[in-house]
């Protein structure tokens, strides 16, 4: 009984460990991921603005039959 009531709490000390170390990790990638997200949002914007502002051009209008 008492082994397995340690066993239960060092299990819990090392699952909390495990934890806090990949909370740090997570973290950094959500930052990484949010810096890549505005700057796709640039981009994207700018590619937008581009597009309305280039004229467009029009094709040759079909023959008519006489």
């Amino acid at each position: 009984m008492l082994t397995l009531i340690i066993s239960f709490v060092v299990g819990f000390i090392a699952g909390v460990l495990v934890t806090r170390n990949n909370i740090k990790k997570v973290n950094l990638l959500v930052e990484e991921a949010k810096e890549l997200a505005a700057k796709a949002e640039e981009e994207l914007a700018e590619l937008k603005s581009k597009a309305k502002s280039s004229p467009k051009k029009r094709g040759r209008k079909p023959a008519t039959k006489k």
